[in-house]
This record gives C-alpha cells, sequence and structure tokens, in this order.
C-alpha cells in the first residue's frame, strides 16, 4: 500500500464524511418534524410513517459504521508497517524498544480484528451485490492466510469473522506477526487495499442516500432503477415518503 496516497485519500473521505453528515442530519431531521407534523393530525399516519423512518435511519448508521470502521483499519495498518520497517540493535536499549512496538504491534492487531469484524457483519446486513462482493473478497484474502493466521493465534469462525486467543499472539514469534501485519503486501495489507474501496463505495452510497431520502421527485434519476419500493404514503402537505424494501442486488450503487 502506498501509504502517502492512502493518506491523501483519507484526508479527501474524512473531507467528504464532514459534509455528508451534515447534509445527512439536515434531512433526518426534517424528515421526522413532518412525520411527527403528520401523526398529530392522524393515527393512521402515524403508524405509516415509523418503521420507514427508522429504517432508512438505520440503513445511514451502517453505512457511517463501515466507512469508520475502513478508515480506522487503514490508519492502523500505516502504523504496524511504520513498525515492520524498524530495526533494533542487539543491546538493552534496543530489546526495549523491540518489546515496546510488538506490545503495540499487538493493539493494532486487537484493533483491526474489532473493526475488520465490525465491517463484515455490516456489509452482511445491508446486503446486496456489491457488499456481498467485498465480503467474499475479504473471505479470499483470510483464506490464503488461515494458516498463517492460525499460528499467531487468530481463527476464523463459521460466520467469516475473526477471533484472537490473546496468549498466543502474545507469545507468537514476532517476525511471523509482523509477516502478517506489519510488511508490505502482507495479509494486513491486502485488507487495506481493500478497505480503501469499501471507504469509498460507503461515502459514495451515503451521499447516494442522502439525496434520495431527501427527495420528493422519482428515486430513478439517482440511478435506482433496480431498486424497488413498497409504495408511498402521500401526507397532506404534499410530503412523500417511500418505504424501501430490499435494495437491488443488480444495482451498480453500493447498497
Amino acid at each position: 500500500m502506498n501509504i502517502n496516497s492512502s493518506r491523501n485519500a483519507l484526508l479527501r473521505s474524512r473531507n467528504l464524511r464532514t459534509a455528508r453528515r451534515s447534509r445527512a442530519g439536515k434531512i433526518i431531521s426534517s424528515r421526522t418534524s413532518r412525520t411527527n407534523s403528520s401523526s398529530r393530525s392522524s393515527s393512521t399516519k402515524r403508524t405509516t410513517s415509523v418503521s420507514p423512518s427508522l429504517t432508512q435511519t438505520k440503513q445511514l448508521a451502517k453505512y457511517e459504521q463501515v466507512e469508520k470502521y475502513a478508515n480506522s483499519i487503514q490508519t492502523n495498518i500505516d502504523s504496524m508497517l511504520k513498525i515492520g520497517k524498524a530495526a533494533y540493535t542487539e543491546d538493552d536499549a534496543g530489546k526495549k524498544a523491540q518489546e515496546s512496538d510488538q506490545n503495540h504491534l499487538n493493539k493494532y492487531i486487537n484493533s483491526f480484528v474489532s473493526d475488520y469484524n465490525e465491517i463484515y457483519r455490516n456489509l452482511g446486513d445491508l446486503g446486496g451485490a456489491a457488499n456481498t462482493a467485498f465480503k467474499k473478497a475479504l473471505d479470499n484474502i483470510v483464506s490464503a492466510n488461515k494458516t498463517a493466521l492460525k499460528e499467531i493465534g487468530i481463527t476464523v469462525s463459521t460466520s467469516g469473522e475473526l477471533t484472537i486467543d490473546e496468549k498466543t499472539l502474545e507469545a507468537a514469534d514476532f517476525d511471523k506477526v509482523k509477516a502478517l501485519f506489519a510488511k508490505d503486501g502482507g495479509f494486513a495489507d491486502k485488507v487495506g487495499a481493500k478497505m480503501e474501496s469499501i471507504e469509498s463505495a460507503a461515502v459514495n452510497s451515503l451521499t447516494t442516500l442522502s439525496k434520495l431520502y431527501g427527495a420528493t421527485s422519482s428515486y430513478n434519476k439517482y440511478g435506482m432503477s433496480n431498486s424497488y419500493y413498497n409504495g408511498s404514503n402521500n401526507y397532506s402537505n404534499g410530503y412523500s415518503y417511500y418505504n424501501y424494501g430490499n435494495y437491488g442486488s443488480n444495482s451498480g450503487w453500493y447498497f
């Protein structure tokens, strides 16, 4: 992974996140206000408006989490790669430096695994062709390194998530751990490269969904012709609210 390129990408993503969160917050706030206003005038409207609102909020939140944890993984990998490039002397100072780096690397690995599992679960929950493809790509990277990971205490659950045996990791050979998590082209570096794509796709989906949820006209103009909705509730103030079902697996969008 090109570290400078990754950092520039992260900076651009952070700027996009700031702008997007501001937009999304205004959209959801406006929608909640309109829903509450409609609810006061009709108990029937209150019943039909609550569930779709929660669905939208949950969907946006999951993409926020995917973006957040993908960003965190890339940041951790940059730190781990620096450790991998460190050289140590044979004296006491060098040994202490190596011990310190090993402890830091283990902490980064714990964060990596936790973030990885959060992303993996959210991709599964969100569904869709692109999310499924991302999960498959992560599965392939893990599968190719399964034996080496197991040697340092990291195993794969039946659900595809990663599990750490802390004692095994702490006792593992430092060079083996670095080969997986602190080496250019290693396991973590390959996952990080995939996380760049996952984060970028999440940002694009959040931007599109923010426009979609804030629009009162046909959703098709946002490239959603392969998705479907369960109908709309037209309120007295002219506001249309779409209750979306499963997201189109044939769509080119991330969701």
